[in-house]
């Protein structure tokens, strides 16, 4: 599940899934979202992440500004998370302007308002981006 959230300046939105591993995913397929909207992406190259700091909660959002990192300086475009020990390898492409159509730019991920909680359901994850 995603969706997007009204917020004053910026970008606010929530993912969440029943898993970690899932929940990387939705948050890969919301940046792609934000970025390209509904344009197909393909599995071209891969990218590995390390997963880094000292909780989950670190450990994702440090995932997140990396992919904003990538896309802003390879204009890399995620489709897929598979997360391993202490990486995660995502895959996509770089941005094609013959088959991608640019919705937005993010310009950072913020740590205002970032909240990860674990529920009777899963993960759920908020999060605010620097358009």
């Amino acid at each position: 599940m995603r969706r997007l959230l009204a917020h004053t300046a910026d970008l606010s939105a929530e993912i969440a899934a029943p898993e970690l591993a899932g929940l990387y995913g939705e948050a890969a397929s919301l940046l792609r979202e934000i970025l390209v909207g509904t344009s197909p992406v393909s599995e071209r190259e891969s990218r590995r992440i390390a997963l880094a700091g000292d909780s989950e909660s670190e450990r994702l959002f440090r995932f997140l500004r990396e992919l904003v990192y990538l896309a802003d300086s390879e204009r890399f475009l995620p489709a897929a998370v598979a997360l391993g020990d202490g990486f995660a390898a995502v895959t996509g492409e770089r941005f094609d302007p013959s088959r991608h159509v640019v919705e937005r730019q993010v310009k950072a991920l913020t740590r205002h308002q970032f909240a990860l909680e674990r529920e009777n359901d899963g993960y759920r994850c908020r999060m605010v981006f620097d358009l």
